[in-house]
């Protein structure tokens, strides 16, 4: 499922996404949000399936958005999460699929999850093909190749997968990647490589692979298939084709995390 939070409060929102991830094994697309204005320039292009949204925003109550999220995406199941009862009345005229109160247990949004207004219907997504032991080589179809139209774009894509689904900033991608400090050259330069390497994934069928969100950039893991990746799942086939080489194109590869994470998995 694709699901949205919005919470104005860091602490808080980042808790909900931790027990969604966490009751729903961390198999669905999370977009989160603690400003309503950053939210309205991703909304008319994008559509949910869930959306706990807390009712106390500031200038915005999370009832006006809730409205705004069901123009356009009109199966969208509101949960609202709130600190405050009294909102209850108001709420229910969005016709939300489940309010609850702060603080919430796990089963409770666990609860919420199972017993939507509007069910989801799962289907079976084809998934980007990517292999990291050796040379790093992605297949957007079976075993068709997927060319960047830019080197430096499948480099970078290369280190998102590197970074397991965790944000990262075109800063920390100068840095790792360029091993240069960002400048307005550098960053204006970046900008141009990230828009290709999105560009050649949306052309290749597979738009949402990438999430580009609060001036962060991340995988969507949930959109891959990765050696890397199944091999941290503890998949014997996977671990079995590391040959103790890994993203050997890129030089940042070798003292990553993650190549560190590998080794030690195979020398345990």
């Amino acid at each position: 499922m694709k699901i949205l939070v919005i919470d104005d409060e860091k602490p808080a929102l980042n808790l909900l996404v931790d027990t969604i991830n966490h009751v729903r094994g961390g198999y669905d697309e999370i977009v989160s949000f603690t400003h309503p204005e950053e939210f309205d320039n991703y909304v008319n292009n994008n559509s949910f399936d869930v959306a706990f949204v807390d009712i106390e925003l500031g200038r915005i109550s999370g009832i006006q958005l809730a409205f705004k999220i069901k123009k356009h995406s009109p199966t969208c199941n509101i949960i609202f999460v709130t600190s405050y009862s009294q909102y209850g009345v108001d709420a229910f005229k969005v016709r939300p699929s489940g309010y609850v109160l702060k603080p919430y247990t796990e089963e409770e949004i666990k609860t919420e999850l199972e017993n939507l207004r509007n069910p989801v219907e799962v289907k079976a997504e084809k998934k980007l093909r990517v292999i990291t032991f050796g040379n790093f080589v992605v297949y957007k179809d079976k075993d068709e190749l997927l060319h960047f139209t830019r080197t430096a774009s499948k480099e970078i894509f290369a280190y998102l997968i590197d970074c397991c689904g965790y944000p990262v900033t075109t800063s920390e991608i100068a840095e790792d990647v360029l091993e240069k400090d960002l400048d307005k050259q550098i960053s204006k330069n970046l900008s141009k490589i990230i828009k290709s390497m999105m560009d050649d994934l949306e052309k290749a069928g597979y738009p949402d692979v990438i999430i580009k969100q609060n001036r962060q950039i991340q995988i969507n893991k949930n959109r891959v298939s990765c050696d890397f990746y199944d091999a941290l799942n503890g998949d014997v086939s996977a671990l079995n084709s590391y040959h103790g080489e890994y993203l050997i194109d890129y030089s940042w590869a070798e003292l990553s995390e993650s190549a560190a994470r590998i080794r030690s998995m195979i020398n345990m």
